[in-house]
């Protein structure tokens, strides 16, 4: 019986000493501001045959109605709708097939970003910063 409570004792101690190390090490920096707002992504989307006048405010008051985004910017005499939206709201290509409107064509890579880069996949790194700020204790003293 006192073997049992003993590994219990230490299995408690040890999840313990684990939860402090992750609170530790999530509270070591402060927050950055940029983890308390949503991601906001960018596209360019040509519309072709767009004519500057009422057409193009129309196309800017229909993008901008749309949920999600949270800025556009027209160019009718190059025929370019940019916009700024939340990815967790609205996909890129919802956006395309609400608006009717295709992307810019990308150009070939350059050399520099054929270069080798970071063999982590990026949604790994994010996925550690996101358990990092869970455990940061500082963030509830934070004043927006």
């Amino acid at each position: 019986m006192t073997t049992r409570h003993f590994r219990w004792a230490k299995a408690k101690l040890a999840g313990a000493l684990v939860l402090l190390t992750l609170i530790g090490w999530g509270s070591w920096q402060e927050p950055s501001l940029h983890e308390f707002t949503p991601t906001t992504e960018f596209i360019t989307l040509a519309a072709p045959g767009l004519q500057p006048g009422a057409a193009a405010r129309q196309l800017q008051a229909r993008a901008l109605a749309l949920p999600g985004v949270t800025a556009c910017a027209l160019r009718p005499e190059k025929h370019l709708l940019t916009l700024a939206y939340h990815s967790a709201e609205l996909s890129a290509e919802e956006l395309q097939q609400r608006l009717a409107l295709s992307p810019l064509p990308q150009s070939e890579a350059t050399a520099a970003e054929a270069a080798r880069q970071c063999p982590v996949p990026p949604s790994y790194l994010q996925a550690i910063e996101r358990v990092r700020f869970a455990f940061n204790l500082r963030r509830l003293f934070v004043q927006l």
